[in-house]
C-alpha cells in the first residue's frame, strides 16, 4: 500500500460484477469485487469460506472476490442437482 492509499479515506468506491452462466451445471454465479474509486485500493471480502459454493457463498483465496450463487426468481434448485462447489481450508 502506497503513502496516497493509506492517507485516502475510501470514501468514493468502485464494484465490478460479472455474471456467469455454468453450462454443466445449469447454475449462475455473481462475481464481485470492489475498490477505492480515488485511490484504487481493493478490499476484502470477510467472513466468507475460501473457495466456491454454487449454492451459497464464498470468496477467492485473496480476499477480493466474492462468488455468490443467483438463480432467476422463481427457480428452486433441487439438492441433487450436480455439483455443489469446492471449498479451501488455510491452515
Amino acid at each position: 500500500m502506497n503513502d496516497c492509499q493509506q492517507r485516502c479515506e475510501h470514501k468514493n468506491f468502485e464494484a465490478l460484477v460479472k455474471v456467469n452462466r455454468l453450462e454443466d451445471s445449469g447454475r449462475f454465479m455473481a462475481e464481485v469485487r470492489v475498490k477505492c474509486a480515488q485511490c484504487g485500493l481493493p478490499f476484502q471480502f470477510l467472513g466468507l469460506p475460501l473457495g466456491l459454493n454454487l449454492g451459497g457463498a464464498a470468496m477467492a483465496v485473496d480476499g477480493q472476490e466474492a462468488r455468490l450463487a443467483i438463480a432467476p426468481v422463481g427457480r428452486v434448485l433441487h439438492p441433487l442437482e450436480g455439483l455443489s462447489g469446492f471449498g479451501i481450508k488455510a491452515s
